[in-house]
């Protein structure tokens, strides 16, 4: 099943990433663009320079990157798709934030994924515009601020009425935008931001898994200008990291259908959670009360009343029912050869899963030694063919020795066959 895939960024250059995503002229093929109103980044670009306090760029704007099912581009309409655009959008950022998105394909058109293109910041709902406290006056000649009995003196702001500035914007009190959201910063918002991609895709009956680092392999991105050793190296790592995924699914997917199953009966099962030992000694009263010996031993009228009077029926009802589920726990158990008792089964299969993750790991140490930077995947290619040489060389070396074995055959065969005298005919004449 394909995944829930999403990368998120920081954009330092808002502007120029906008320009990015939405020009004709710099992508191979766009297919929907859109904003959630009619805004500017330049305001955000501006309002973050404004508020740098180190040398350091702030972050204008964060980026996600969204993988989306290739067939939605062909089985929706451009209205539903940025219809369902907004929709995810605002289900993940929120409705006062601004945002734009474009939806792009690769030149292959293999590729289809989402840019959602994001502030930090909402704008500032409540804002109270600046106003002039008294009536100011300028002279007319010098454009200074002079006293309103002054000669050459006009009035051209009168008190309360709203300031703006050259440009004939109103100027207020506030900032225009509110401190950045740390969620976005969190590993949570990072976690949960792709379970609500998951319920958006689901709602226009798309239904993907979520990517699970601790159960999983990662694939490699096969980025646009990547160069042709990275290229190799990323998809035989992706090649390996699906073999290995598959494998380790079909083995953790068997467990946790086993869980599923056990887990109700075990829960029946608690009342003998490690009292195994008690219930085959239980039994074994019972059929030595049944048969007044056994194994040896025997019993006394005195044991045989006491016990009747004391432990026969309780034993009698355990036993039973210890052995029905017993029976019924091992009839679902899959890996029947490697059972003992249920619990010390169901311990070691949940540890199991406990332990899946290391399993992961190993797998992915694995490809690492051999993929796991492209030089180290170099390497890896010229040990392969140094092998591949080496056994070739090996099979050419016993090919010859082979015909130099047939050729000492032929040639002893022929000496032999020369040194024998001729067969001389016999005379079958009359005596």
């Amino acid at each position: 099943m394909a995944k829930v895939y999403s990368r998120v960024s920081k954009i330092n250059n808002v502007v120029g990433r906008s320009d990015y995503i939405s020009n004709p002229d710099r992508q191979e093929f766009i297919k929907l663009t859109g904003k959630s109103s009619d805004f500017e980044w330049e305001e955000y670009a501006q309002f973050e320079k404004e508020n740098q306090k180190s040398q350091e760029k702030n972050n204008e704007a964060r980026e996600l990157v969204i993988a989306l099912p290739n067939e939605m581009s062909e089985s929706f309409s451009d209205d539903v798709l940025e219809e369902f655009s907004h929709e995810l959008a605002q289900e993940l950022l929120g409705n006062n934030r601004d945002y734009e998105f474009a939806l792009h394909f690769n030149q292959a058109r293999t590729n289809f994924h989402m840019h959602l293109l994001f502030s930090e910041r909402e704008r500032a709902n409540e804002r109270t515009p600046k106003v002039y406290k008294r009536d100011m006056w300028f002279d007319k000649t010098t454009n200074r601020m002079a006293k309103a009995n002054a000669e050459n003196a006009e009035l051209r702001y009168k008190k309360g009425e709203v300031m703006k500035d050259k440009q004939g914007n109103i100027r207020y009190d506030e900032v225009p935008f509110t401190k950045k959201e740390k969620k976005f910063t969190e590993r949570s918002w990072l976690k949960d931001h792709q379970k609500n991609i998951q319920k958006v895709l689901a709602e226009y009956n798309y239904v993907l898994d979520i990517f699970d680092n601790k159960h999983e392999i990662a694939q490699k991105k096969l980025y646009k200008g990547a160069s042709a050793d990275y290229l190799d190296y990323a998809t035989n790592w992706n090649q390996a990291a699906l073999k290995a995924n598959n494998k380790l699914n079909k083995e953790r997917t068997t467990l946790l259908k086993e869980y599923r199953v056990l887990k109700p009966l075990m829960n029946e099962y608690k009342f003998f959670y490690g009292k195994e030992k008690e219930m085959e000694k239980a039994e074994l009263n019972l059929k030595i009360y049944k048969r007044n010996g056994y194994s040896g031993n025997n019993w006394n009228v005195f044991q045989r009343t006491a016990y009747f009077l004391t432990r026969y029926d309780e034993d009698k009802v355990n036993v039973k029912l210890y052995n029905e589920l017993r029976n019924k726990i091992f009839r679902t158990v899959f890996n029947q050869d490697k059972f003992n008792n249920p619990t010390h089964y169901f311990k070691n299969l949940v540890q199991k899963i406990k332990d899946f993750p290391n399993k992961v790991q190993k797998a992915k140490d694995t490809l690492s030694k051999r993929f796991g930077t492209v030089e180290r995947y170099k390497n890896h290619k010229q040990n392969l063919v140094q092998k591949e040489k080496a056994k070739a060389q090996k099979l050419e070396k016993e090919r010859q020795k082979e015909a130099e074995w047939l050729k000492e055959i032929r040639e002893k065969q022929r000496k032999e066959k020369e040194r024998k005298p001729p067969k001389r005919n016999r005379s079958r004449g009359l005596s």
